[in-house]
């Protein structure tokens, strides 16, 4: 990763031929681009296939808190659950669960 040496902003790869440059998107500073770069790759998915972030195996397993309570979409009785700081700080924190069967997203407020 480099940065730009008038305003420090990181330089972005840019392929032009018949050299590729790092360019500063904010000030427009290039350099030229050293054989120790790396080029950067986009991996595109086949068509029609989701992108696979963890493995089958991997997917399965589960990491969130469960708790008895019933879905109000599918009436299935547990949940995984979190709290996520959504207001200022001298508020309580909100409860989120999410149904185990159909992934259904609730919240409540303490």
């Amino acid at each position: 990763m480099k940065f730009c040496p008038k305003c420090g902003t990181r330089l972005r790869y840019r392929a032009q031929k018949p050299n590729p440059v790092l360019v500063c998107e904010k000030c427009g500073t290039t350099q030229p681009v050293e054989p120790s770069v790396t080029r950067p790759e986009e991996i595109a998915p086949e068509a029609g296939e989701p992108i696979k972030v963890v493995g089958d195996k991997e997917e399965k397993i589960k990491t969130m808190p469960t708790t008895n309570i019933d879905c109000p979409k599918c009436g299935h009785g547990t949940a995984f659950w979190w709290f996520l700081q959504t207001r200022s700080g001298d508020e309580p924190p909100t409860q989120f669960f999410r149904c185990e069967k159909c992934g259904h997203t609730w919240r409540q407020y303490s």
